[in-house]
Order: C-alpha cells, then structure tokens, then sequence
C-alpha cells in the first residue's frame, strides 16, 4: 500500500508541475502578445496624429479660399451682389 501512495504522490508532482509549466509558457505568449498589440497601438496613434495635421492643413481657411478662387473661379460677392434673406 506505501509504493501505490509514494506512486501516486510522484504522479501528482510531475502533473503539477508540468501545470506549472503550461502556465509560465501561456503567459510569456500572452506577454509576447501584448507587447505585440502595444506597439501596433502606439503605430496607430502616430498615424492617427498625423492625419489630424493633415485634416487641420486642409481645413485651413486661406488655403480652402485659394483653392475655391484658382480652382473653381469663385470670388468674394460685391457689396451690391449681398443680398439678406428674411425668414
């Protein structure tokens, strides 16, 4: 009966250990993983930076009224063509 219990015991140690090593594998992945997904993270925020300033150039007021002037020959109304339309 002592051999099947010092059997048992050794079964039970080397299972849990190799439990153990299961779990150190899956968080060095799970690690791996996020530092995988920071940096992608960090890449999107770079470009979401950029195309912020790229939004802020195209929405700048004189280069949209340069364009509409040069590209679509729009001009500023003269006083006499402002008309005030009443609701």
């Amino acid at each position: 009966m002592r051999k099947w219990q010092l059997l048992i015991l050794v079964v039970a140690v080397m299972l849990s250990a190799l439990a153990v090593v299961d779990a150190k594998q899956e968080r060095r992945e799970l690690i791996a993983k996020r530092e995988s997904l920071r940096n992608a993270y960090d890449e999107v925020q770079i470009v979401f930076g950029q195309l912020q300033v790229e939004l802020a150039t195209f929405a700048d007021y004189g280069r949209v009224e340069k364009m509409a002037s040069e590209s679509l020959a729009m001009r500023m109304p003269s006083v006499k063509e402002i008309r005030v339309v009443e609701p």
